[in-house]
């Protein structure tokens, strides 16, 4: 039995998609409309009580939510005998679980733990680190290689609890990493026991999660199911049960987790010795959610088949490399690719074993400059084309693949970016990604919808003058807009003539257009002035982390040349090194005000010299000749000489503005 192509069904069972292009599946899949209906009926039609409680609805609910769990394991191929399955509330709470055990268990065992993780990794996966003392992060798979094939040298030594983890599938650039590494680490290494644990949550959304062989599966492995089915809003710690014992020394207890429990006069309890989901699903499950989650799973095989995932796996593959070729061939008129695309080498579209259907990139106009990843998803935002863009909670990727090091990072931080709030180009590099993800029931009509979008919107088009909206968005991307009030003062009517802030290419397709046009589409830029009030001054030059970091020494030996004759003026300046903002990731009050300055120092260094250099800064009132001139009695000319070396150097900081 073959499953009908989505094509047939996505009206009847995915109405929510109608007149819309989804394409973030990676954040969430879509649920069925089928699946909410035959939920919403079983709750209807049924009584179910808390599991803990021991009447008939809520022994219903106990018994039903063990089915549940078998099906889950047997979902993922694997067999109960070898795992079992812990409901958590999502994939990163999984994970928080599993870290949370493995301190509790070193404490107990006064095993000091050691934790590895891969550069594609995402933020839940970092955050571990910082529960150890010891990490390292594998900056490649042929590093991670190396550290097998060693033994784990450069890993954790003897007496020592390792954990090693690792995305099944880069969330940014849909890369599947090698799934062999379970089995090879458990085989190779003997020095000290290294667990393995797997954050299943982008890939078991459109592959086939094969637990079948225990001896080679991960030993903990993290997932949401709403990634997978749409809803319900769940997750799992698949966990094997050779390797439970790690679990097994979690201090915390919540409501059924325990037997016995002394509260008062004494402290003492006696945990659960049943099976290991007993003893680490701390309260209430939330019962009504697993109850949707087979209807889900139900639901799945019904509208791709007995075997739905490797359908998935496959149909998704094929849209993903139609949608990559897609954006490839993208080109501007001089032959300048639209599309940045970021690929591994060794990844290739349309082989569901190396790559899922996911394409982050960026868009470049034709004279090379960057088109801000905010400003793609809005403007497909606009015409229901959802993506998503940023970086993507996946910080290694990021520094990666957009070539970012820790201390441009750092410098871009205190430049005001941050992920929640993004500068989106800073020293001529993108902070993020425009990211594309399909799913079960995406469509080739899909893809064609989006490519279409950034032909007819990104792609210029030599001698086709643009429309006043497009120069209006032009001139909204290039001019700075203030935070405060709009101006009491009407705005003068802008003309081809006076439009400074609007960059080259809008004033070009304003030289071409017709008198009537260009004048029509000034007046339309006018008024998108007024109503988005854009100021038609010249925008300053803006903070760049790079100038910074460039121009940080010169300026010192320029300040130390203004001094005046015989007087000795020594600026020092304390560097601070990476140990030290680790220290402290929080900057002063004392240098928040010199970043400042270095800021209003920085804006202005294209304004007088042109040399590229920041200005040098002078007095407001410099001394005459006379003062200059030294007197012949030694104590008096000691006297003035303090007396100009500080005058000179409160002038040179009322300049900085500090």
């Amino acid at each position: 039995m073959q499953p009908d192509d989505p094509e047939d069904f996505r009206d009847r069972e995915y109405p929510q998609l109608k007149g819309k292009t989804y394409l973030d599946h990676g954040g969430t899949t879509l649920y069925a409309r089928s699946l909410i209906e035959e939920f919403s009926q079983d709750l209807i039609s049924n009584l179910y009580g808390n599991p803990h409680s021991a009447s008939t609805p809520s022994a219903i609910a106990g018994h039903r939510v063990d089915a549940v769990r078998e099906r889950a394991l047997r979902f993922f191929n694997a067999d109960p005998n070898d795992f079992d399955l812990v409901f958590v509330s999502n994939a990163t709470a999984a994970i928080k679980l599993v870290i949370d055990c493995f301190k509790d268990y070193a404490a107990a065992t006064n095993t000091p733990v050691w934790y590895g993780y891969h550069r594609d990794a995402h933020t839940s996966i970092v955050g571990v680190r910082e529960a150890t003392k010891m990490h390292r992060c594998f900056t490649s798979d042929e590093e991670v290689d190396i550290w097998i094939n060693s033994g784990g040298f450069g890993g954790p030594r003897a007496r020592q609890l390792g954990l090693f983890a690792f995305p099944g599938q880069s969330n940014m650039t849909g890369r599947r990493l090698p799934m062999s590494w379970c089995g090879r680490i458990r085989k190779s290494f003997h020095k000290a026991a290294t667990y393995t644990l797997l954050d299943a949550a982008a890939l078991a959304s459109t592959a086939p999660l094969d637990l079948s062989n225990a001896a080679t599966a991960p030993d903990f492995v993290a997932l949401s199911f709403y990634k997978i089915f749409g809803f319900p809003n769940i997750g799992a710690l698949l966990v094997r049960k050779d390797s439970a014992h790690v679990l097994a020394s979690r201090k915390y207890f919540g409501g059924g987790t325990v037997d016995m429990i002394i509260s008062i006069n004494d402290t003492w309890h006696a945990k659960k010795e049943g099976a290991i989901h007993d003893r680490l699903e701390d309260g209430t499950l939330p019962f009504h959610s697993i109850f949707a989650l087979d209807h889900a799973m139900s639901v799945h095989e019904r509208l791709y088949g007995p075997n739905p995932m490797k359908f998935i796996s496959h149909h998704t593959a094929q849209l993903g490399k139609m949608l990559f070729d897609g954006l490839s061939a993208l080109k501007h008129p001089n032959g300048t690719p639209l599309c940045i695309i970021y690929k591994d080498e060794v990844a290739v579209y349309g082989d569901p074993s190396l790559q899922g259907a996911t394409v982050a990139f960026n868009l470049v106009r034709a004279d090379g400059s960057l088109v801000g990843y905010g400003e793609v998803e809005e403007a497909a935002d606009d015409r229901n084309i959802f993506l998503r863009s940023g970086s993507l909670c996946n910080p290694g990727g990021v520094a990666t693949y957009l070539n970012w090091s820790p201390s441009e990072m750092r410098a871009a931080y205190a430049a005001g970016h941050r992920c929640t709030n993004p500068t989106q180009i800073m020293m001529g590099r993108p902070t993020g990604v425009v990211r594309c993800s399909l799913g079960a029931m995406s469509t080739a009509s899909d893809v064609r919808t989006l490519l279409q979008f950034l032909q007819d919107v990104y792609v210029d088009r030599e001698g086709q003058p643009r429309a006043a909206a497009a120069i209006a968005m032009q001139m909204a991307r290039t001019v700075q807009v203030p935070t405060g009030a709009r101006p009491a003062s009407p705005i003068t009517p802008l003309t081809p003539g006076n439009l400074p802030a609007i960059n080259t290419m809008a004033q070009r397709d304003l030289h071409n257009s017709s008198p009537a046009t260009a004048a029509g589409g000034a007046e339309n830029v006018a008024w998108t002035q007024l109503d988005f009030g854009i100021s038609t001054e010249p925008e300053r030059p803006r903070f760049v982390p790079a100038d910074y970091i460039k121009y940080h020494r010169p300026w010192e030996d320029q300040m130390r040349k203004t001094q005046l004759p015989n007087v000795a003026m020594e600026i020092k300046f304390r560097e601070m090194d990476d140990t030290s903002l680790a220290r402290n990731a929080t900057p002063s009050v004392k240098a928040r005000k010199f970043g400042r300055s270095v800021v209003n120092l920085l804006r202005t260094k294209h304004s007088q010299d042109g040399s590229g250099r920041p200005p040098l800064p002078t007095s407001p009132h410099p001394p005459s000749a006379e003062a200059i001139q030294a007197p012949s009695n030694w104590s008096e000319r000691s006297e003035r000489r303090r007396s100009l070396e500080k005058a000179q150097f409160k002038s040179n900081v009322e300049s900085l503005g500090m």
